[in-house]
């Protein structure tokens, strides 16, 4: 059987192997096994930053993480795959189930800019929340996923849908925002 080199599933030979243990000792407090992390994966975090993956995980080219003060906290569960191109900005807490698929160009992020009228945008701190995504969820390509945020297990995430609500269980949504236009059957 031919291997499939285009293939997220591509564990790489022994200089994807060395980048992966190099990242994987360098930036994750804990990982599972069979992680494979593309040498292009940019990782910017604090000291005290918690970046934790299970088994099976890969991440793809170019993705970059931020893990940024005050306490940035990142579980990233089992066989689940972070896309090309993925921005995953954490100041507070992401979740990201098992079995969670993540196309290209996507981005989650737990926080926001404050824009109280009062004062200049500039100046304003950063308001802080979460993202929570359940297991068996399949987020498509250029969706954004933003503060204080449930997609619920088994949700389908349309491409460039903009997630600004919580999305039930089985939910297929799509747009932006994003709205639930019908169910996994």
């Amino acid at each position: 059987m031919a291997t499939d080199k285009a293939s997220y599933r591509n564990r790489g030979g022994i200089l994807q192997r060395l980048v992966t243990a190099y990242k994987r000792f360098r930036y994750f407090s804990r990982a599972g096994s069979n992680l494979v992390v593309k040498r292009s994966a940019e990782f910017r975090m604090v000291k005290h930053a918690v970046l934790e993956v299970g088994s099976n995980v890969t991440i793809q080219d170019y993705s970059f993480f931020q893990l940024t003060m005050p306490e940035p906290k990142v579980f990233i569960g089992n066989n689940t795959v972070i896309g090309r191109r993925n921005i995953i900005t954490a100041k507070n807490r992401i979740s990201i189930g098992n079995d969670v698929l993540i196309g290209s160009d996507v981005q989650i992020i737990d926080h926001s800019h404050g824009m109280r009228r009062d004062a200049l945008i500039r100046l304003q701190k950063a308001e802080i929340g979460f993202v929570e995504i359940g297991d068996d969820v399949w987020i498509g390509a250029g969706a954004k996923i933003l503060m204080n945020v449930t997609v619920g297990k088994g949700a389908v995430i349309g491409a460039n849908s903009v997630v600004t609500t919580d999305i039930p269980d089985y939910g297929i949504a799509v747009g932006s925002p994003a709205k639930v236009v019908k169910y996994r059957a």
